[in-house]
């Protein structure tokens, strides 16, 4: 009969082990985020349109890219069960990704408003995910 080494089996459970460890921090993060809510100003500084468009497509992009990173990094082999299971290492990355939606909701509803003031508390909010 064959018996695997020793050290094979240490390796097994120590990947194993690694696996089944809490979330990883940026799902955390994201997930316990405030999202900012700004309401515009009275009457706005005048601020080039430009400027604005910019700000909102940044904002988009780097809210894209974070939920993008989160699918392939943490869903690539989620089943079904993993979904609907309550107390499942998955719950908190679909909680991250549905902050990451409501961020991209409220940065549309700031460019709609033209609310630049909200449109850089979102930038803000979103620079150490970007950054680090």
């Amino acid at each position: 009969m064959f018996t695997p080494p020793r050290y094979l089996l240490a390796i097994s459970l120590a990947v194993l082990t690694a696996c089944s460890n809490n979330p990883p921090d940026k799902v955390e993060q994201i997930r316990t985020l405030q999202v900012p809510l700004v309401t515009p100003a009275a009457k706005p500084l005048p601020i080039p349109a430009s400027q604005t468009v910019a700000q909102y497509r940044i904002n988009k992009q780097h809210i894209d890219n974070l939920t993008v990173s989160l699918k392939n990094q943490y869903l690539q082999h989620v089943t079904t069960r993993d979904i609907f299971a309550r107390d499942s290492k998955i719950q908190p990355v679909y909680a991250a990704l549905s902050k990451l939606e409501q961020l991209g909701m409220i940065n549309q509803r700031y460019f709609n408003e033209q609310n630049n003031s909200g449109l850089q508390r979102i930038d803000n909010v979103l620079q150490p995910f970007i950054s680090g």
